[in-house]
């Protein structure tokens, strides 16, 4: 546990850290938040609507023994979107809230960004890796690593010349070998 007190982390806490995840919901829903902010974003038919909150205090009704000495900040992250169903042409909505903790003091603002950015590498590297290129379903299990290395070389190729639609090209490769010569040098 030394890295907590090197760096500095931002955690969600999901449902298999039952305590840990009643005790941040406890402080939530009985402290006031020390920081607030909503944001709103609009594009590829739908709106999301954000509101993050910040809590300091209250942290020492946190009764984990592994995590309540390193936690100096609850974030809670609620989500409205409103996505538009192109056959029923009308927007339905989903909502959810996300726990997060930190090691740091943070505020509202300043969590908002980090856990955008933390969303952004999500949906651009490992829902690449998992939807096409199956690495969760992946049955290799002697130096599985050897495997991800190469998964991660070839993302890193269609990205250096701009591939946006990596499944598409994918398949466009497997049509054509000679496709990869086209892919300018890489290093």
């Amino acid at each position: 546990m030394k890295i907590w007190k090197k760096k500095k982390l931002i955690i969600q806490v999901k449902e298999n850290q039952k305590e840990l995840l009643q005790a941040c919901s406890d402080i939530i829903r009985f402290s006031k938040p020390v920081s607030c902010c909503q944001t709103s974003e609009k594009g590829r038919n739908r709106i999301e609507e954000r509101s993050t909150s910040v809590y300091h205090d209250q942290l020492q009704f946190i009764c984990d023994k592994q995590w309540s000495k390193y936690i100096e900040s609850v974030i809670c992250v609620e989500r409205q979107t409103y996505v538009f169903d192109t056959k029923e042409k009308r927007y339905k909505d989903r909502g959810e809230v996300a726990v997060y903790i930190a090691n740091h003091k943070v505020d509202a603002t300043q969590s908002n960004e980090l856990v955008r950015k933390h969303w952004h590498i999500e949906n651009k590297d490992h829902h690449v890796r998992d939807v096409t290129l199956n690495e969760d379903e992946s049955r290799i299990r002697v130096n599985p690593e050897n495997m991800s290395t190469l998964r991660s070389f070839a993302l890193n190729i269609l990205r250096k010349n701009n591939i946006e639609n990596v499944k598409g090209e994918l398949y466009e490769n497997s049509l054509d070998f000679y496709n990869l010569y086209s892919y300018q040098h890489f290093i």
